[in-house]
This record gives structure tokens, C-alpha cells and sequence, in this order.
């Protein structure tokens, strides 16, 4: 799986909403969402997320504010998905399966497990298939927020 960019949503000097895209490599397996783990952590806590289907959207029309899109769980240890790109169907909500071609969104309502990110902040985890090879992921928040949209690792 790879992993292409992962940006945060800054709200009033806080990253309250995490969104990581994702797509599998070129000769991966398909990847079945459900059992599909994120592991992210501070330098005080770690925390495991879990797929929740309640939060799923299907973005392949568009979205007109991605960021407000109904897809970020208030539960702590859930992620929700975001569709992008699902030429061949696969990717239901009750069965998010991705393959070639496909790209999704991994949305994390990151006050619910962090109370907000705030400036300066050391992230690390990992995005860990049911099958197939780890992707780590791994960024420090910038020392300003400035913009509500911040770039925080990019492949």
C-alpha cells in the first residue's frame, strides 16, 4: 500500500481532522479496508483505529468541502473512508475492498483521539493490512498554523 499524502485541517490553532490517502502498489493484492489497522501516536499516547462504516462517503462525483464532508467518526478509535477513485465498484461501504487503480481517503477525527494537535508535534504509526507490508507514517506539525489546510507528510 502506499501512502501519498497526508494533510491535517487546522481549526482555531488545533489539527482537528486527519485525512491520509492511500492506494495500493502496483501488483498488490486487493486490500479489504475492514481489517485494515491504523496505529498513530504522540509522545504521550497510541492509539488503534478500526474501520467504522457508519462514516463512509462516496466521493467519486466530487465533494464540494471535503473537510466537511460527513466522514469523520466523533468515536475515538475508528477512521472512516472517503472513495476517490473506484473505476470497478469494489469499494462498498460494507465491503471497502481497494485495487488497482482505486484510491481512498482515510479520515481521522483526530480531537476525538488527540483532544486536537497542536504546533510542533511528533506523529509516527503505522498502516498495517490484514496482508502485505506496513506503511509507516511519520511527521512533525509545522511551528505555525497558518493556513487551515497544512501539508503534513507527502510522498
Amino acid at each position: 500500500m502506499k501512502v501519498s499524502t497526508i494533510q491535517g485541517h487546522n481549526t482555531a490553532g488545533l489539527i482537528d481532522k486527519i485525512i491520509i490517502v492511500i492506494a495500493p502498489q502496483a501488483g498488490s493484492p486487493d486490500i479489504d479496508l475492514t481489517g485494515l489497522l491504523i496505529e498513530l501516536s504522540d509522545s504521550e499516547q497510541k492509539n488503534v483505529l478500526g474501520y467504522s462504516s457508519s462514516y463512509w462517503v462516496n466521493g467519486t462525483a466530487g465533494l464540494q468541502n471535503l473537510l466537511n464532508a460527513d466522514a469523520f467518526s466523533p468515536v475515538a478509535p475508528e477512521y472512516e473512508v472517503i472513495v476517490i477513485i473506484d473505476d470497478d465498484g469494489s469499494c462498498y461501504q460494507s465491503t471497502p475492498v481497494i485495487n488497482q487503480g482505486d484510491s481512498v481517503m482515510l479520515a481521522i477525527n483526530s480531537t476525538a483521539i488527540f483532544n486536537g494537535i497542536n504546533e510542533n508535534v511528533n506523529l509516527m504509526g503505522n498502516i498495517i493490512p490484514e496482508g502485505g507490508t506496513w506503511s509507516i507514517i511519520e511527521f512533525r506539525t509545522p511551528s505555525s498554523f497558518v493556513n487551515p489546510i497544512l501539508i503534513l507528510q507527502q510522498e
